[in-house]
């Protein structure tokens, strides 16, 4: 790697990266393997009377952040390696789809994507679970509203 790092290049971004992280997501831990940050963490949004495991993640700043967008790779539970493409919101690689990258905003902090990364498991969850028919392409489904359509 040559030059600086982002987090070098941008401290104040870092540090608001890290204080909005750990107000949202405390549990949430900041590692460093050689130059690159990550953040190691859980998110536990289930929804109703599904049972599940926390989904275990880690979310990489590529070299390129804030220009471009975390990579978020789930650790835990393990995901049908064939579940990927649009339906399923995950890349061929197996890392969560939380945004398109054309969408993406170089303003976006990592709190945020954590959201959406929440948002992505309940809907996960859901579409496994026969609640849903397809993971909506933003936010979270509205289970109450499609369990009750047609009664």
């Amino acid at each position: 790697m040559t030059g600086k790092l982002w987090y070098d290049v941008w401290p104040g971004r870092f540090v608001l990266e890290y204080l909005r992280v750990k107000a949202r997501y405390n549990a949430f831990q900041l590692v460093r393997a050689d130059s690159v940050l990550q953040w190691h963490g859980e998110v536990c949004v289930f929804p109703p009377g599904v049972l599940a495991d926390p989904l275990k993640v880690i979310i990489e700043y590529p070299e390129a952040f804030p220009a471009s967008a975390p990579r978020v790779q789930v650790v835990s539970p393990k995901i049908d390696p064939t579940e990927i493409g649009h339906a399923w919101h995950r890349w061929p690689s197996g890392n969560i789809c939380f945004i398109k990258p054309r969408y993406w905003q170089i303003s976006t902090t990592t709190d945020e994507i954590i959201a959406k990364v929440e948002d992505w498991y309940f809907n996960y969850l859901a579409k496994k679970a026969g609640l849903i028919e397809n993971m909506p392409d933003v936010g979270r489904a509205n289970i109450e509203t499609l369990c009750h359509e047609g009664t």
